[in-house]
Formats: C-alpha cells, sequence, structure tokens
C-alpha cells in the first residue's frame, strides 16, 4: 500500500484531475474563492441554525459543481463541512440547530475568531478540478450565544 503525505496527495491530486497531468495552477489560474463576514446570534437557545457561504468564481464568473470545504478557525478550530456549488457559484453550508456554545464536536464556538472555505482538493469534473488553484478565503466569524 502506498503511503502518502497530505501534500504529496494533494499534488498527485491535481496532476490526476488536470488534462494531460498538466496542472492548472501552473496556467495562471483564475479562479477566486469570496466569503462575506458571519455574525450568528443565538438569542439565549441552547442551540441555533448555522448558514455560512462562499461564492467561486472564475474569470469573474461563477463556477457550478464545484466542493467547498468551511472551515471554523480559532483556537478550536474544526472542518465544519462541504457543500457543493450551484449555478450562481456560492456554496450554502446549512445546519439546522448546530450552533451552540458547546455544540460542535465539543469545540467552543464563542473562541471561533475567523471561518475560512477552501476549495477541495479533489473534484469530479474537469471544470471544477481547473479551479483548485483558487487561495483559501477568510472571514470573521462570531457567534453570541
Amino acid at each position: 500500500m502506498l503511503n502518502l503525505t497530505r501534500p504529496a496527495m494533494a499534488a498527485l491530486a491535481l496532476v490526476l484531475a488536470s488534462p494531460a497531468g498538466v496542472s492548472a495552477c501552473g496556467l495562471g489560474c483564475s479562479a477566486e474563492l469570496s466569503l462575506p463576514p458571519a455574525h450568528v446570534e443565538g438569542h439565549g437557545q441552547p442551540l441555533v441554525d448555522l448558514t455560512l457561504t462562499a461564492t467561486l468564481t472564475n474569470n469573474d464568473k461563477p463556477v457550478s459543481g464545484v466542493d467547498v470545504e468551511f472551515l471554523a478557525l480559532g483556537p478550536d478550530g474544526i472542518l465544519l463541512g462541504s457543500a457543493t456549488t450551484g449555478p450562481d457559484g456560492t456554496a450554502r453550508l446549512t445546519a439546522d440547530n448546530a450552533l451552540g456554545p458547546d455544540s460542535i464536536r465539543g469545540h467552543k464556538a464563542t473562541s471561533w475568531t475567523t471561518y475560512a472555505a477552501r476549495v477541495a482538493v479533489i473534484q469530479s469534473s474537469e471544470q471544477a478540478a481547473d479551479t483548485i488553484c483558487a487561495e483559501q478565503a477568510t472571514a470573521p466569524f462570531e457567534f453570541v450565544p
């Protein structure tokens, strides 16, 4: 069994996902991921809904069908989940009754200061694979219980 490090797996995914084994990143990638700031009010409820969005464009046009991963950053950072971009290029991560002071895998949401999104390394289409060179985007995140 082949044992690859995470960077080696990412490099291999780039080669396999690109036509003729050439990485789209080396061809002047213009894919861009953007995030709005997130502010969630708990209003004293033990759990509230969490919705995050990220928009992916390539040459200023929305890109659909791309898997985007969302992460909470801060002292207790975690992977929140993933969503696929729609026709408008926007990925929406929605989780009902998912956010509370200790509600996501024991990590305190009040300690998060930033959230991020990144295009997943492995994609299922050539168009999506061409966007993996988009840089990770970050935005402020605030949860007020």
